[in-house]
């Protein structure tokens, strides 16, 4: 009986052993820190399995492109950062930082970029900044900011999910720090991709409001158009709203009327009665601009 419960722990051992060993050869071969060349032209240091970037690690792409972060079977996975940037071009500088899963964002992170229109700029013309859920490298959800210098609107806010889309424009991005006007708004929009229905106003090119409310639908690639409803387009030169009614995304009829009272003063009272609809979102609006 002592020979068998010697034997048996003697197995027991040596099945512990075993394991143990084998559990030590394979967390040595993911800590082990080493450099690799990559098939797509990086240099890589860091954990390595089975000769591939597996745990954690950095890979560069020449001077201007870095990623700092996990790696699963030779492939960005898990969290990590992106930083490219290369001041003689006009290439823009991007940051990213959150989740990856094979080789691209996806999951939840946040996507900064910066764009120069000529390489000799000395500040950046254009700013953006994506907060939220990331699928195959393009955002799908979450906090969206534009800040771009040469254009009227000077800043764009943007949530959007599955469910709604808010939009916020603004002529000057100091017009953020103070309560918001219908006079400063150059875009002001909520659709309900669930119940199909919103509204939108905003300039156009000449300077006149386009307000248009009803039933919205998805676009296959993604766009909103009015489906069913009402499109306003005043004339703040001559006091006069031409109305066009809108009919599985056709105007089927249009007139023109005057208006009794003053068109901004028509406006504000419009978008005062919807300034509410912000309120869930501007603080967030707010803190990513910030990060810009």
């Amino acid at each position: 009986m002592k020979r068998f419960i010697a034997f048996a722990l003697l197995v027991l051992g040596l099945f512990i052993g075993s394991n143990v060993a084998t559990e030590r050869g394979v967390y040595a071969a993911t800590t082990q820190e080493v450099s690799l060349s990559l098939s797509n032209g990086g240099v890589y240091y860091g954990e390595v399995q089975d000769g591939k970037p597996h745990g954690k690690g950095t890979a560069t792409w020449g001077k201007y492109k870095t990623y700092t972060g996990e790696w699963k079977y030779g492939k960005r996975s898990g969290k990590g950062e992106l930083i490219t940037s290369d001041p003689e071009t006009e290439t823009p500088q991007v940051i990213y930082e959150g989740t990856w899963a094979n080789d691209k964002q996806n999951g939840q992170g946040t996507l900064r970029e910066y764009f120069k229109f000529s390489k000799y700029s000395e500040e950046y013309d254009r700013a953006t900044a994506h907060q939220g859920t990331f699928k195959d490298g393009q955002p799908v959800s979450g906090y969206t900011v534009i800040k771009d210098l040469s254009l009227d609107t000077e800043l764009v806010f943007r949530y959007m999910n599955d469910n709604v889309m808010v939009a916020l424009g603004l002529e000057d991005s100091n017009d953020l720090n103070v309560p918001l006007k219908a006079e400063n708004m150059s875009l002001f929009a909520s659709l309900n991709f669930k119940k199909e229905s919103g509204f939108l106003m905003q300039y156009t090119e000449e300077k006149k409001n386009v307000y248009q409310y009803g039933t919205y639908k998805k676009g296959p690639n993604g766009g909103t158009s009015l489906f069913n409803g009402t499109i306003e387009l005043f004339d703040p030169y001559n006091d006069k709203i031409s109305i066009g009614i809108v009919k599985k995304a056709k105007i089927k009829s249009y007139k023109v009327v005057n208006t009794s009272e003053e068109l901004s003063k028509y406006r504000e009272r419009i978008i005062k009665k919807k300034l509410y609809l912000l309120d869930p979102y501007i603080s967030n609006f707010k803190k990513l601009y910030n990060q810009l």
